[in-house]
């Protein structure tokens, strides 16, 4: 176990720094390649299924991802942080594995771990395209996500098992396919209940906004929330070129005024430059604390808008 957790550190150091100098010195023109990349990253484990019977020696690891990542899938390889925080309280088990992870990661990106790493991130972008907007919540529900953190903790000690996992989780479903499809060790009660949480989820965000999930549901999302404003990754904004166009508010996932610098947007701002692209007065853009507003936008959003 513990030289499988240092690999697995040592890969997520690297990935975690690369992040950094591609937001640095790259720009949001790069996250779309970053989230397929992470994305096939998460399921590696599909090595171990191919045609023909070849087995690529991926096993599961003891180490976790800093994402959402449903570990029971058959292709994943990473333990998700959410199912392993309910499986150390169920082992009564204080989790400094799970909380050093989600430090670290937090620390360095904050949520922007949400909008350019998370594999379920990239699935709410998606539907992010096709979603109608036409129901806007009320503001409180942004709270629920800090629920649902707390409810998985109680639940899981109360239960006995990964409750959250196996019946609020909107990821779910892709642990439970591949065993339908596989094994077929899941019965079929089972695979269209997950079907259901999938299409509730999916069915909201369409009349919402794509990122519903994140903006209210997700509980990893609400943890690094609470790192979020102090985390190296920052969207800055140079009042002094804004124009009061509103436009950025308007394409921002999160549903937040890039232009201000509230509560709301420190712990919910998923760094993913929406904002930063459709600003065409060039007053936003996604740095580290160490880089300036206007040269970071320069060599990333130009790159989509010219």
């Amino acid at each position: 176990m513990a030289s499988d957790i240092g690999i697995i550190m040592a890969l997520y150091t690297l990935i975690i720094t690369g992040v950094i100098v591609v937001i640095r010195f790259g720009g949001v023109a790069f996250r779309l390649p970053m989230q397929i990349g992470a994305f096939a990253f998460h399921r590696l484990g599909i090595f171990r299924k191919l045609p023909g019977a070849w087995h690529a020696p991926i096993p599961r690891t003891s180490g976790i991802t800093c994402t959402l990542n449903c570990q029971a899938c058959e292709l994943a390889w990473l333990g998700c942080p959410i199912g392993m925080l309910q499986r150390y309280v169920i082992d009564t088990r204080l989790p400094i594995y799970v909380y050093g992870v989600l430090v670290a990661a937090g620390l360095a990106l904050g949520r922007a771990i949400c909008g350019w790493l998370c594999p379920f991130g990239l699935i709410m972008d998606l539907l992010n395209k096709v979603s109608i907007h036409k129901f806007n919540p009320p503001e409180w529900m942004r709270a629920i996500k800090y629920f649902y953190v707390i409810g998985a903790v109680v639940l899981a000690a109360l239960t006995g098992m990964i409750f959250y996992c196996r019946y609020l989780c909107f990821g779910a479903l892709l642990g439970v396919i591949p065993y339908w499809l596989t094994w077929h060790t899941v019965s079929a009660t089972w695979l269209f209940f997950h079907l259901g949480v999938f299409a509730a989820y999916v069915a909201f965000g369409y009349l919402t906004n794509g990122r519903a999930w994140c903006r209210y549901f997700c509980p990893l999302g609400a943890i690094l929330s609470l790192l979020n404003p102090i985390s190296l990754i920052r969207r800055k904004f140079d009042w002094k070129w804004c124009t009061k166009c509103g436009r950025c508010k308007t394409v921002c996932p999160m549903g937040l005024d890039p232009t201000k610098d509230d509560l709301k947007s420190k712990i919910d701002c998923i760094k993913c430059g929406r904002c930063v692209t459709e600003c065409k007065s060039k007053s936003l853009s996604i740095g580290t604390v160490f880089s300036g507003s206007k040269e970071t936008h320069k060599k990333g959003a130009e790159i989509l808008t010219d």
